[in-house]
């Protein structure tokens, strides 16, 4: 069973990830990762034509690792990303544009087994990657959920506490 975990940049997910994976790997979301590659810090300052891009190849990247084991524990979301481009990227989104990001989120959405939304937990500290703020940290969460009735997953998701 392939584990996803959803939630705001306000919570701290590493531990629960771990005891979710028992001693296997946690795949863990590249974002950051290729926003360094790039010479940024975060994604918000990459120009949005270019933070689109690596939007999408992020998506991808996380239907890829679900699709190579089928007994992924990640500690992110296709729900939490696509939340996330809705609240920073949406009026540089056009329709078409959207249609074709669903799209490419799909099969990350079908191979998500247990979503895992986690409405309380232990406080992220600030890694000067991770925003912050407790109001886009609601906003966030209020579009993930509308994500998971958009995509009809409701069944599939458990709302925990850490």
């Amino acid at each position: 069973m392939r584990h996803v975990i959803s939630c705001p940049p306000t919570i701290e997910v590493s531990a629960f990830a771990a005891k979710l994976a028992q001693g296997r790997p946690v795949i863990a979301d590249r974002a950051r990762e290729l926003c360094r590659r790039y010479g940024y810090q975060t994604l918000y300052e990459i120009p949005a034509d270019l933070q689109k891009r690596l939007r999408l190849e992020l998506i991808r990247t996380h239907a890829d690792s679900l699709r190579i084991d089928e007994n992924a524990i990640c500690d992110h979301s296709v729900f939490a990303s696509l939340a996330d481009w809705m609240r920073w990227l949406w009026p540089a989104t056009p329709a078409e544009e959207w249609e074709s990001v669903l799209i490419a989120a799909q099969p990350a959405v079908d191979r998500s087994d247990a979503i895992h939304h986690v409405v309380e937990g232990p406080r992220s500290q600030y890694d000067g990657y991770r925003w912050l703020d407790l109001g886009n940290a609601r906003q966030v969460d209020r579009l993930m959920r509308n994500l998971y009735r958009d995509f009809g997953v409701e069944r599939r998701v458990k709302e925990i506490s850490l």
